[in-house]
C-alpha cells in the first residue's frame, strides 16, 4: 500500500515550474560532470546528483523527476515500520499518520527537494527520541546521518535545529544533565560512528566542492545563509500573512490541526519526550510564521512535529487515561474523513483540485496537455524536432527541460524577435499584435493560460501540422489578417 500510494498515477499533475529546473540542475551535472553549488540557489548539491542517477536509469521525463521524492516519501513511513523508538504504539501511529498524510503525499509526489529533507528531518528526530530512551549509538548514527543530510539538501535545517534547541529548554535541567553527560556520550559513542563521520564529512565535502572541481563551494555554503535571510524577509512575491500556516493546515491537513492544540497541552505534561516534540513542533510553527517568505511546499517540515504529538497522547490515552481513550480516538476518526478527501482531490482526482491550498504556482492542465500532445507528435514525426521554436514569454520554465537537447529552440521575447516559419510561437498576451504582423503562413491560435496566476498566454500553432492533431478552441491566423 505504500508503494502503490506513492507510485501510482505519478504524472497526473501538470509539471511544476520547480521540478523543471531541478530536473534542468541534473542534465547540468550529466553535462559537466559535477553540480557548481550555488549560494543564491538555496539547495544544496545531494538533490542534483541523486535526480542525476535517476535519470540515468529511467531517462529524463516527469515519472523520473518524481520517483526519486516518491521514494523518500515511502521511506518516510517504512522507518516507523522498524522499532527505533520504544513506543509501538508511538511507531504504529506515526506509520499510519504520515501514510495518509496529504502533505507527505502530495509533495512526495512532486519532484522538489522537500521530500528528501523532511525524510532526514524525521531521521534526526528519532534520533533525538531515542536518545532520549536509551543514549546508545543507533542514536548517534541516526542523529549523524539525519543531520548530515539536512545539511546537503537545504539550508533550513537551521530552523530545524533551532526549533529543536527551544524543544531541549523544555526539558529542565535534570533531564538535561541526564542526557547529555561526557560519560554519556563516550558510552555511546564506538568505533562504527567514526567511521559513519568520517564517510559524512567526505561526501559532504565531496558534493560541496564538485568532486573537488569548485573548493569554493566549501566557503559558499557558508556565505548562502547571507542571502537567504535576506530573501526570507525581504519582499519576493511569496511574502504571506502571519496566519497563512494556520489556514493552510486547517483546509488541508485538520488531524495536524488537532496537533497543534494538543501540542499546546503537551508542553505542561511531565512525559519528557512529549513537552520536547510539542516545544519543538510550536517553535517551528512560530518561526515558519514570522518568516515572511512563505513557500506552500514548506508544510511539510511542520506537519511531522505535530503527528509526533498526535502519536504521543494516543499511548497516553491508550495505557493511562483509559476513560478518554475513545473520545480522543473519536477525534481523530471524525477528522480522518477530511484528512481523506484533502489526499483525494491534491493526489488522485482526475484532475485534481487547482484551487486546493497545496496546488502552488503550478502549470496548468491546458500546458500539460499541450506537452503531451508534443510529445506525441516528436515520437511519431521525429523531423519535427529539428523545427524551429520560440518560447517568447517572460516565463520560460519548463520549456528548457522538456525540449533540452532540441536544435533551433529560440528563448526571445516575441516583442522583439521573431523567428520566421517556426513550429510554433509561445508569446505574452502585450505582444499580440507585434507577432502577428509577422505570420508568414496560416497558424492556428491559441489563449493558453500556462501558469497559476498569471496571465494567459497566445500559443501560435503552425496550421499545416497541428490542424486535425489539436482539437482545443482555436482562431486560424493567415498573412492576410484574421479569419
Amino acid at each position: 500500500m505504500v508503494i502503490l500510494s506513492r507510485f501510482w498515477n505519478l504524472t497526473n499533475k501538470p509539471l511544476h515550474f520547480d521540478e523543471s529546473i531541478n530536473g534542468w540542475f541534473a542534465l547540468q551535472v550529466e553535462q559537466t560532470g559535477f553540480y557548481k553549488y550555488d549560494p543564491y540557489n538555496f539547495h544544496g548539491p545531494m538533490y542534483f546528483y541523486m535526480l542525476q542517477f535517476f535519470d540515468f536509469f529511467g531517462g529524463r521525463n516527469i515519472f523520473t523527476l518524481r520517483a526519486l521524492p516518491s521514494c523518500f516519501s515511502a521511506l518516510s513511513v517504512l522507518i516507523f515500520a522498524f522499532s527505533f523508538l520504544r513506543s509501538q504504539i508511538v511507531n504504529r501511529a506515526m506509520l499510519f499518520f504520515i501514510l495518509l498524510s496529504p502533505a507527505f503525499l502530495f509533495f512526495g509526489r512532486s519532484g522538489i527537494h522537500e521530500m528528501p529533507f523532511v525524510f532526514f528531518q524525521l531521521v534526526f528526530a528519532v534520533g533525538i527520541l531515542r536518545w532520549g530512551e536509551k543514549q546508545d549509538n543507533l542514536s548517534v548514527n541516526l542523529l549523524l546521518v539525519g543531520l548530515f543530510g539536512m545539511m546537503m539538501l537545504k539550508e533550513t535545517f537551521v530552523l530545524t535545529l533551532s526549533s529543536f534547541a527551544v524543544g531541549f529548554l523544555f526539558l529542565g535541567r535534570k533531564e538535561i544533565a541526564r542526557q547529555f553527560s561526557v560519560s554519556t556520550f563516550k558510552n555511546s559513542w564506538q568505533p562504527r560512528s567514526s567511521i559513519l563521520l568520517v564517510a559524512l564529512l567526505i561526501f559532504f565535502v565531496t558534493f560541496f566542492s564538485g568532486f573537488m572541481r569548485n573548493p569554493s563551494g566549501l566557503t559558499d555554503f557558508v556565505r548562502a545563509f547571507l542571502p537567504w535571510m535576506k530573501t526570507g524577509v525581504g519582499e519576493s512575491g511569496h511574502n504571506k500573512e502571519f496566519l497563512y500556516w494556520l489556514k493552510v493546515i486547517s483546509e488541508a491537513e485538520p488531524l495536524v490541526f488537532l496537533g497543534v492544540i494538543m501540542a499546546f497541552v503537551g508542553l505542561f505534561m511531565r512525559d519528557s519526550a512529549l513537552r520536547l516534540m510539542s516545544a519543538f513542533s510550536l517553535a517551528q510553527l512560530l518561526i515558519y510564521s514570522l518568516i515572511p517568505y512563505k513557500t506552500v511546499w514548506c508544510v511539510l517540515s511542520l506537519v511531522w512535529g505535530f503527528y509526533f504529538v498526535l502519536a504521543m497522547f494516543l499511548e497516553k490515552f491508550w495505557q493511562r487515561w483509559t476513560r478518554l481513550r475513545w473520545v480522543y480516538l473519536v477525534g481523530i476518526f471524525l477528522l480522518l474523513p477530511l484528512q481523506l478527501r484533502s489526499d483525494y482531490l491534491s493526489v488522485y482526482r482526475e484532475p485534481i483540485a487547482m484551487t486546493h491550498p497545496y496546488v502552488y504556482v503550478n502549470s496548468t492542465y491546458e500546458f500539460k496537455n499541450f506537452y503531451t500532445l508534443l510529445n506525441k507528435i516528436f515520437a511519431e514525426q521525429p523531423a519535427l524536432i529539428l523545427e524551429t521554436k520560440q518560447i517568447g514569454t517572460k516565463e520560460q520554465w519548463p520549456w528548457p527541460w522538456f525540449l533540452y537537447g532540441q536544435p533551433q529552440v529560440h528563448y526571445d521575447l516575441c516583442g522583439r524577435t521573431q523567428h520566421p516559419h517556426a513550429l510554433f510561437y509561445i508569446c505574452d498576451a502585450e505582444d499580440k499584435s507585434i507577432i502577428e504582423s509577422h505570420l508568414d503562413e496560416p497558424y492556428m491560435k491559441i489563449v493558453m493560460p500556462v501558469r497559476q496566476a498569471k496571465a494567459a498566454s497566445l500559443l501560435y500553432l503552425r496550421k499545416n501540422v497541428f490542424d486535425g492533431i489539436y482539437h482545443g478552441d482555436y482562431q486560424v491566423l493567415t498573412p492576410a489578417g484574421d479569419k
